[in-house]
């Protein structure tokens, strides 16, 4: 659970929560957890599977597709407000869709699976934020597809 100190003021702040009654998130700060990395480390894996949302409070993460490989590709910056995580939690036995490395000190709140569920079923507001993202995200693998193609 998140301190007392992260109180559900702190929540309100973050974009994707901050419709929510001040009720729900109470209810849901006993859920999240507080996880802090350095510059440089490896916060998920692409292909690991997952079991958390991410949202960052502060710093940087890139997100990158075939971390370490021929070919890889950094395919967003992600400053705070931002979350990631949530595609492979909304399938069940997904797997991370790309690697996630912080580019400086970062906090984040994480968000488990079942938590996560009760979140999305109790609250539009969150679904349909999730929604826009995700679309977002689409349209920007679509343009580097694009970009992909007219290189070849």
């Amino acid at each position: 659970m998140v301190s007392k100190e992260f109180n559900v003021k702190a929540l309100k702040i973050i974009p994707i929560f901050s419709n929510l009654s001040e009720e729900i998130l109470e209810e849901m700060r006993t859920a999240l957890r507080v996880t802090k990395l350095d510059s440089g480390e490896i916060v998920v894996r692409e292909g690991d599977s997952a079991d958390r949302l991410f949202v960052l409070v502060s710093g940087e993460v890139q997100v990158i597709k075939n971390y370490l490989e021929p070919g890889s590709q950094m395919v967003d910056v992600l400053q705070p407000g931002a979350f990631f995580g949530e595609m492979a939690l909304v399938g069940e036995g997904e797997a991370r869709s790309a690697t996630v490395l912080t580019s400086e000190p970062s906090h984040f709140v994480t968000l488990d699976r079942e938590a996560f569920k009760r979140v999305l079923l109790e609250n539009p507001d969150v679904c349909f934020a999730l929604l826009e993202e995700a679309y977002r995200r689409l349209r920007q693998a679509n343009d580097i597809i694009t970009t992909l193609q007219g290189d070849s």
